[in-house]
């Protein structure tokens, strides 16, 4: 398994035992959203992978976002569940296998109303380092 799809697959478990959020959106956490689901949800959003290895150790940098998707009218119900996540991840709980993470740091959060829509959007940018632990 690569450094990419073990974080991600960090990211799903840790976001999915989470009780406070769990309880916010359902348990719907999605890495693809399925045609129909429901609302509120959250999903992995586009992921970027860069090799930043040194001369000694291999290492990636991963830049990624975690989407909020919900039909309430205003922003506040998008925050809270960012919230959620952001203290799912705030203290890097995550088992990444052979691989070790460096660091993990919220970057950006956005909340906005989707034209055409009901409903607000939320996006997290999220960077993170990790480490062949081999």
């Amino acid at each position: 398994m690569s450094a990419g799809l073990a974080l991600q697959a960090a990211l799903l478990a840790r976001l999915g035992g989470e009780p406070a959020l769990a309880a916010l959106v359902g348990g719907r956490i999605f890495d693809r959203v399925p045609p129909g689901a429901a609302f509120p949800h959250v999903a992995l959003g586009p992921a970027a992978i860069y090799d930043c290895s040194t001369g000694t150790e291999r290492g990636w940098e991963h830049l990624f976002t975690i989407n909020v998707w919900q039909r309430a009218l205003g922003r506040r119900s998008t925050y809270e569940i960012m919230a959620a996540i952001e203290a799912a991840l705030a203290p890097a709980r995550l088992d990444l296998g052979r691989y070790r993470l460096v660091t993990l740091d919220l970057q950006q959060l956005q909340a906005r109303a989707e034209d055409g829509r009901d409903g607000y959007g939320g996006t997290m940018r999220y960077r993170a380092v990790t480490e062949d632990g081999a």
